[in-house]
């Protein structure tokens, strides 16, 4: 009797929080980020320090090495494909204190997401062959015209990428040479159902990295190759975040052993 009290108990309490819709302590894209029980052993460690509380707040290391632009999923393990997922940290002290665990040796790109101040503080390198990178202004402006509207709402077509989402906003685009990485919002502001069939109050946002290329027939505009989602939830908000990009967010190196990073200051 008193295990079916407590089952009964458990089940009210998730029905609550899927009535009342996601948040950021804990979000419905879980699945994004790596769990820790099904990685790879590893010892390295991130500690960052930020100068205020933010309790509610999710911070996400991306790291560079394994990233869908650089290394195929084909042949790789569970545990592998885990590995080379974002991390989630785990805060403390009100969110002024965030630590990684079990990370392995790489180069770490932090996005700091707080959907109740509404705010995106990032350091995302889009694009891995900076060899690459386009330096001609009039080239870029052009094709970064062109991936916008390959990427973003469509009159010529339904839906066009990602039709589930009906509002967008790019971020930024780091362009290279018939390539190129976007970080870009999207919400979905209309009618969205759960799986059960009710229709979900809050909005749901999402955050991506997308990494495009240019078709041959220019015509075509640029075609998604590759996307990673940093965040999804649903949430009360139905505008987008604030963005800040912060280059101390940026290529932040992770060896063997634990670093700690000086006290962060979020603008």
């Amino acid at each position: 009797m008193k295990i079916r009290r407590l089952f009964l108990f458990a089940a009210l309490i998730l029905c609550a929080t899927l009535l009342q819709g996601g948040g950021s302590v804990v979000p419905v894209g879980t699945y994004l980020y790596a769990d820790l029980e099904k990685v790879s052993p590893a010892t390295g460690a991130l500690v960052l320090n930020f100068d205020a509380a933010g309790p509610s707040r999710l911070v996400v290391a991306y790291g560079r090495k394994h990233r869908k632009d650089r290394k195929t999923r084909d042949g790789t393990t569970e545990a592998e494909r885990e590995s080379f997922k974002p991390r989630l940290a785990v805060l403390s002290d009100q969110g002024r204190v965030a630590r990684f665990d079990k990370l392995p040796p790489d180069y770490y790109d932090i996005a700091v997401i707080d959907a109740s101040t509404m705010t995106l503080h990032e350091g995302i390198a889009l694009y891995s062959s900076t060899e690459e990178e386009l330096t001609d202004n009039s080239m870029i402006e052009q094709f970064q015209g062109e991936i916008r509207k390959s990427l973003g709402l469509r009159d010529d077509r339904i839906g066009g990428w990602e039709g589930f989402f009906d509002t967008k906003q790019i971020e930024r685009i780091q362009v290279a040479s018939g390539r190129a990485g976007v970080l870009m919002q999207q919400m979905r502001l209309g009618t969205a159902l759960a799986e059960s069939g009710a229709v979900l109050k809050g909005c749901i946002h999402s955050i991506d990295v997308v990494w495009v290329e240019r078709a041959i027939d220019a015509t075509a505009g640029w075609q998604v190759i590759n996307r990673q989602q940093l965040y999804r939830d649903e949430i009360p908000a139905r505008t987008f975040f604030k963005h800040i990009q912060m280059p101390e967010l940026s290529g932040i190196r992770v060896g063997t052993r634990e670093k700690k990073m000086p006290v962060i200051k979020l603008p």
